[in-house]
């Protein structure tokens, strides 16, 4: 699919600011998050699941530079390396939720921190089997910031998160 980066295990010690945008919606529904730049697709969907409110129910994909793929063990260190720092992931086939992701930008992590970790955003995602975002209503209801960062410190104890790996 695409060629690996060497460099990538340099990244390790290193965080990326993630935005994640649901297409199409309007008022824009969107997360920033924190995480480490080693983190790889497979493993960054938990992550997407619970900034997002999904409930981990259907198929995902992400596709890159025009390319599908499941994440296996493509890191976003190794995407920020071949200049993708744009990507789409895709979840629930049905209702064809698309989602841009943007690595924001690259440093050093915190050696106090727990990662992944929320930093903002707006807007509650669409109920489950709302049919996509064509005719759906979208409303500016507070998300539930409090249960974000619960759901990612659940993710970070379980030791997938260290910055330091």
């Amino acid at each position: 699919m695409m060629r690996r980066i060497s460099q990538a295990h340099s990244m390790k010690g290193t965080v990326a600011c993630l935005k994640i945008t649901l297409e199409d919606s309007e008022p824009p529904i969107w997360r920033r998050i924190e995480v480490k730049a080693t983190t790889t697709l497979k493993t960054l969907h938990p992550i997407i699941q619970a900034v997002m409110g999904w409930e981990h129910d259907h198929l995902f994909h992400y596709k890159i530079g025009g390319y599908s793929a499941d994440g296996g063990r493509v890191s976003l260190a190794d995407l920020a390396e071949a200049g993708y720092k744009r990507f789409c992931y895709f979840y629930d086939m049905g209702d064809s939720w698309e989602h841009e992701l943007h690595i924001e930008k690259l440093w050093p992590a915190d050696p106090g921190a727990l990662y992944p970790r929320y930093i903002d955003g707006a807007g509650r995602c669409p109920p489950k089997g709302g049919g996509g975002v064509p005719g759906l209503s979208f409303d500016e209801k507070a998300i539930d910031e409090d249960q974000i960062r619960k759901d990612l410190t659940k993710i970070a104890k379980r030791g997938q998160q260290n910055p330091l790996q």
